[in-house]
């Protein structure tokens, strides 16, 4: 799962892409490089599981953050612009905000992105739409003419100022759209940058800017993205130091990786296996022979059962002759609806 982050110039894009990844980029103005990272996502769960299981390597689920350019944050008033394939192809997109710098607007710049967005996706219906009514007046093609009505209530819902993502559709017709990978149609997780001495409050921009929040469509975050950088690179004692004196419990960056990882829909099951425990990165509401095909198709193929424990019990009674006596350790078959934090041992043969 891959997810784009979008900004003005100077809105500290890349500033928050190199403090989620750890990497030094350079930062200037309308940069047009390309930066991409694959990004641990932190679990506090696995680490205290791995102290009692002893497993000499844990491995975190992961996801890729992309930081390319695109927007010019220019909103309804932007050239049309050819947005690369790049940033289309993401599953989801981190919207940074300037908060930080004397002057800022985060309410404007916000709006200009997501009006830069709808522009965008408007000129790409219209294009296709015309392409399509010739093919159809020459063809009669029946699917494409479906597709056709399909993008007319896009382009509709466009000039109405609404995103793609407001739209309901039944699967086929998603299936259909799936192609075009709108900007609009994709969950975004605002993400504020706020300066250092902002940090204490933190919780004053929440509540200013929680009304944008939107279950499964919109989230949003505070991170003064130039800190957390720079704790990035620290070795783990300077940076514990560093948090210490900022009064920071934990990099709030990390908090940004989960809420984007939520944001895509994602939970995690546990497997430990020999000395190796792992979590898998799953969509919310896979069916448990779905999560043995994400571990190896072998799996899912010779699927019998699956063993399945709570992190929390695990956690708590640390033994399996204490989990089974407590009859926290269930058998489930492969309708089962993995839920997040599952540890999982299948069963199968081949």
């Amino acid at each position: 799962m891959k997810l784009g982050i979008v900004g003005k110039p100077q809105s500290g894009k890349t500033t928050l892409f190199n403090a989620a990844s750890g990497r030094q980029e350079h930062v200037g103005d309308f940069s047009q490089a390309v930066h991409r990272a694959v990004i641990k996502v932190p679990d506090e769960r696995l680490d205290k599981l791995a102290v009692i299981v002893k497993s000499p390597k844990v491995t975190h689920a992961e996801i890729e953050f992309l930081d390319a350019p695109g927007l010019t944050g220019h909103g309804r008033q932007a050239a049309p612009l050819e947005i690369g394939p790049e940033l289309r192809q993401t599953d989801a997109l981190i919207l940074v905000a300037d908060a930080f710098s004397p002057g800022a607007a985060p309410s404007r710049d916000i709006q200009d992105l997501l009006d830069e967005m709808l522009l965008t996706d408007q000129v790409l219906v219209e294009g296709s739409i015309a392409r399509k009514e010739k093919h159809v007046k020459l063809t009669g093609d029946k699917t494409e003419a479906r597709e056709m009505h399909l993008l007319h209530k896009v382009l509709e819902t466009l000039e109405q100022q609404k995103q793609v993502i407001d739209l309901e559709w039944p699967d086929d017709d998603t299936r259909l759209l799936r192609g075009y990978m709108f900007l609009t149609q994709k969950p975004k997780l605002i993400a504020l940058n706020i300066a250092e001495a902002e940090l204490p409050q933190a919780g004053q921009w929440y509540q200013r800017f929680g009304h944008l929040v939107q279950a499964g469509r919109c989230d949003l975050t505070v991170v003064c993205a130039r800190i957390e950088a720079e704790l990035a690179v620290l070795a783990p004692e300077e940076r514990q130091a560093f948090m210490t004196e900022l009064g920071i419990a934990a990099p709030t960056v990390e908090h940004l990786i989960r809420k984007a990882y939520s944001l895509l829909g994602l939970i995690s099951f546990i497997t430990v296996e020999g000395p190796e425990m792992r979590a898998w990165p799953i969509k919310k509401g896979t069916h448990t022979l779905q999560a043995a095909g994400a571990v190896h198709s072998d799996i899912e193929r010779g699927f019998i059962r699956a063993e399945v424990t709570a992190c929390e019990d695990y956690l708590s009674y640390q033994t399996h002759a204490a989990l089974k006596a407590a009859g926290k350790t269930r058998l489930e078959g492969k309708d089962y609806i993995v839920r997040d934090g599952d540890i999982i041992r299948f069963r199968f043969n081949v």
